[in-house]
């Protein structure tokens, strides 16, 4: 196993404790050293839900190894005398998988009440996103019954979990627009589902399975075994939300056909909506508006899941018509489903890497205006001064929202535009600084004013011999060598009234212009021309 501080993805019975405590009566058991149970802490910090995570480590010491002690048995015991679970699934961590033991054999012995099952999540094989789709496969498999299908029209919607991307958003969204549909949901899995709902998982007419991640495993194998289709597309966006709702529409008269069920009808757009009245989102019209058309031909870079990358690339592109300067995934394997859907929108080859330093590296290479992607990319694109919004896990507390923050939608569309609107310095302020300038005002030195500081002689010149500046934010590094940048006063002057929070950007994108022009001296001159050159 790599060595890593940062990872985009927990392990694989970290993945286990998302099926578990997304669940109703099922528990989680971790056999682990103290010390690997701090999945728990992960989720307590994390999700926004009144319960404690239905995880327990049933800890390993070595006086118990030294002893040959097994403290399995009893752990089961001691949570079903408190907690009386259906199902407790027992997974063995990275450590003790090692010692070779016979766990169901070993939780077989407890004798207890409730079923327990033995899911061998190797963590040197998987982690966490394959872990919870490989056991939600297992429990989708093992419970769900054939039955007749709901006399009314009815979806299941597979992938919810715990500790998800702005899932409970998600899912008050799907619900709102079934309701609008005259659809019911039979059931939500894992997100709140017991053994029984898992049981009546057939008896939907349709299965909804909107994340790459998780869900259309186990949609795949209710199509394989009972038939019921699938809907696997994510409604990110306006138009996708359209596409997607008429394909939903079309399978479930489909299948009404058959069972001569009650047809559905796509309502009015203006059903969907918050109000009843208006149209179902915002972004047609405000993507025409003088703020929003200034994102035009400005540069993203997106990075994360697949799901949300290859939803969010689609949306900037074709609904705010923003250029994509490149994306990537940390996960392997769907690089071939997402290089087949962003064919044409992405310049360059998919970068597929779990190393957060190679897409730190690759956004300070491209420098885009907006860096959307995960909680990782938020602390590279700080020091660069990028603008970033998270799009996909891994996440931070502040991404576990209580307010209604759905990506899927119409919905989602509105809350994925204002986003993109409130995190990137493009909008009203670039027009007032074209329009005006500095307009007479001055600025207080902001951080990145430390580079306007060093000493720079009145005479400095375009002909004039470069000159080493001190102060370290005028230094640019290019693979291993380090360009002293020098500006002369009235650069510098210039500089300093453009308004503190682009400054930074104008300086490095100023000083990459001059290394590209084979120039260490900053004049007026030379900034203006690195102005037009860059568009603005």
């Amino acid at each position: 196993m790599r060595l890593a501080y940062w990872m985009y993805q927990g392990t694989a019975h970290h993945g286990v404790g998302r099926i578990a405590n997304s669940m109703r009566g099922v528990h989680a058991v971790f056999h682990a050293p103290q010390g690997d149970d701090y999945v728990n802490p992960i989720f307590t910090m994390l999700e926004r839900t009144p319960s404690f995570p239905q995880m327990t480590t049933s800890v390993v010491s070595g006086r118990d190894l030294a002893q040959g002690t097994i403290r399995l048995p009893e752990t089961l015991q001691q949570i079903e005398a408190k907690l009386h679970p259906e199902l407790m699934i027992v997974c063995a961590s990275c450590s003790t998988i090692l010692l070779q033991e016979d766990l169901q054999t070993i939780s077989n012995s407890a004798r207890t009440q409730a079923e327990v099952l033995v899911y061998d999540a190797n963590p040197y094989r998987m982690q966490e996103i394959l872990a919870s789709e490989g056991l939600l496969n297992v429990l989708v498999k093992r419970y769900a019954q054939a039955q007749p299908l709901t006399p009314q029209p009815s979806v299941n919607v597979l992938g919810p979990a715990s500790l998800g991307f702005h899932v409970r958003s998600d899912l008050m969204c799907l619900r709102r627009m079934m309701a609008t549909l005259g659809v019911t949901i039979n059931v939500v899995a894992p997100w709140g589902a017991a053994l029984d709902d898992l049981r009546r998982l057939p008896a939907a007419w349709v299965n909804i399975a909107p994340y790459r991640e998780l869900g259309q495993g186990a949609a795949r194998q209710l199509q394989a075994e009972f038939g019921t289709p699938v809907i696997y597309e994510a409604p990110i966006g306006v138009q996708p939300t359209l596409r997607w709702l008429n394909r939903l529409v079309e399978l479930l008269n489909e299948v009404g056909a058959q069972i001569d069920g009650p047809p559905v009808k796509l309502p009015p757009l203006t059903d969907f909506s918050l109000d009843g009245l208006s149209a179902p989102s915002g972004v047609p019209w405000f993507a025409r508006t003088a703020d929003m058309e200034s994102f035009s031909g400005k540069q993203a870079f997106v990075y994360g899941d697949a799901t949300h990358t290859v939803g969010t690339v689609k949306f900037l592109r074709d609904e705010l018509a923003m250029e994509i300067a490149g994306a990537g995934t940390y996960l392997e394997h769907e690089a071939d489903w997402m290089r087949e859907q962003l064919e044409g929108y992405v310049p360059e080859d998919l970068l597929v890497t779990d190393e957060f330093q190679q897409v730190a590296k690759r956004i300070e290479a491209l420098m885009p205006n907006l860096v959307c992607g995960t909680q990782m990319e938020r602390h590279s694109c700080r020091k660069l001064d990028v603008p970033v919004m998270v799009i996909a896990p891994p996440t931070h507390i502040e991404d576990h929202l209580l307010a209604y923050r759905p990506q899927l939608g119409f919905d989602g569309a509105d809350v994925l535009a204002d986003t993109v609107y409130l995190t990137a310095t493009l909008g009203l302020e670039k027009h007032l600084i074209d329009m005006f300038g500095d307009a007479g005002l001055e600025y207080a030195d902001g951080p990145s004013d430390s580079a306007l500081q060093a000493p720079v002689s009145a005479e400095a010149t375009v002909d004039a011999e470069p000159m080493v500046v001190a102060a370290a934010p005028t230094a640019m590094a290019l693979d291993d060598d380090v360009i002293q940048f020098v500006w002369v006063p009235e650069a510098q002057a210039m500089l300093k009234k453009v308004p503190f929070f682009v400054r930074g950007r104008v300086q490095r994108n100023t000083e990459r212009f001059a290394r590209e022009q084979g120039h260490t001296t900053i004049t007026t001159e030379l900034l203006l021309s690195a102005k037009e050159s860059l568009g603005g």
